[in-house]
């Protein structure tokens, strides 16, 4: 892979645009690095770039973006905005020479996702999609592990997040927990796989490699959305079988700690289990061997701690000209493979997948 221009300024100028559910974990995220100045904040409610000001010593607010990158010219945007937004944002920046970090999902859809890349290497800036899960400690020691060898060649995988996040609950009996926390979720017609199941796609390819195939089930079960909050994926990586499942409308689960999927691998000489509070265990089973492994892993703040080293691995490899772990090409796969599993959803049928159409090479 061929090497970017280094952008080793000191400090690096960071912009937001976007103050939503998102946005405080963002801004935690840069202050954690001494090298970065925040510069500005923008989005169209005062009170709340008020309020991330005041918590984070945002200098500035502004009511738009273009304003904040014509006054602050920073080296670098983060979006934190919705899905719609992103490629006009996006491109705002890049006509500036600025850098981008984009909040996932990086577009609805594949065209724009396709248009935001091609605009952004016209303009000689680099874009990366902030897709954090796979940089939570349980499942980076998870690839440590798998890519050491210690269980063999994987047959199956199963990643499992459920709870009450579209529907009332004993702890949430008036708004759901997932409408409070992001109102935007109510009125779009593709929900859970667009903006939570690509999580686990996007884990799945950095523990597994690139799948080959997908077949969608989902189902609405809360009255309060549009879109589904129900879904069941089988997905082929290889030879491994992975079956991906993430409801939003299941009571009797309690809330979601700081891992709200668990993940288990089975393999040739045993099996890997992650619970749903990041705890990992590996058993090793052959005969004449048994032995149970717990790496060691700092679990506090875990997940405030994935948004900080997502944003650390996007600024050092902007100072050192590295790649990124998650740049748009990368990403397009994992987009691609959500954009599939809803053409399952349409058609009843197995989509095969294909690195071509995922990429758009």
């Amino acid at each position: 892979m061929t090497m970017a221009a280094k952008t080793d300024v000191s400090p690096l100028r960071v912009g937001v645009v976007g103050a939503g559910f998102v946005a405080p974990h963002h801004l935690a995220g840069w202050r954690t690095l001494p090298e970065v100045e925040l510069v500005g904040l923008a989005s169209p409610d005062p009170v709340r770039n008020a309020e991330l000001a005041r918590q984070f010593g945002i200098p500035a607010t502004y009511a738009d973006l273009e304003t904040m990158l014509e006054d602050q010219r920073p080296h670098v945007l983060d979006i934190c905005t919705p899905p719609h937004l992103h490629a006009e944002h996006a491109a705002a920046a890049a006509r500036r020479g600025i850098h981008v970090l984009c909040q996932k999902p990086v577009a609805p859809d594949l065209e724009t996702a396709r248009a935001m890349r091609d605009f952004a290497r016209q303009q000689n800036v680099r874009l990366m999609v902030h897709e954090n899960f796979r940089f939570r400690p349980w499942y980076r020691e998870a690839k440590r592990q798998l890519d050491c060898g210690i269980l063999g060649e994987v047959f199956y995988v199963r990643s499992d997040g459920r709870f009450a996040g579209t529907v009332t609950s004993a702890e949430h009996p008036h708004t759901p927990w997932s409408i409070a926390r992001q109102p935007s979720f109510v009125e779009p017609e593709r929900l859970l796989l667009l903006e939570s199941v690509i999580h686990q796609i996007d884990v799945c390819r950095y523990l597994f490699g690139e799948p080959s195939s997908v077949y969608a089930q989902a189902r609405r079960i809360s009255p309060q959305v549009k879109g589904e909050d129900l879904v069941s994926l089988s997905m082929r990586f290889g030879e491994t079988i992975a079956v991906i499942e993430r409801s939003y409308a299941s009571r009797g689960y309690s809330p979601p700690p700081m891992a709200s999927e668990t993940l288990t691998v089975e393999a040739e000489r045993g099996a890997l289990f992650i619970d749903r509070e990041g705890r990992l265990r590996i058993e090793i089973d052959v005969p004449g061997e048994r032995r149970t492994l717990c790496p060691e892993i700092e679990l506090e703040g875990a997940y405030r701690r994935s948004y900080a080293a997502t944003i650390r691995h996007f600024v050092e490899a902007l100072r050192h000209g590295a790649p990124f772990e998650t740049d748009i090409d990368d990403n397009l796969r994992t987009l691609g493979a959500v954009i599939a599993a809803y053409g399952s959803l349409e058609s009843g049928q197995v989509i095969q997948l294909n690195e071509a159409r995922e990429t758009g090479k």
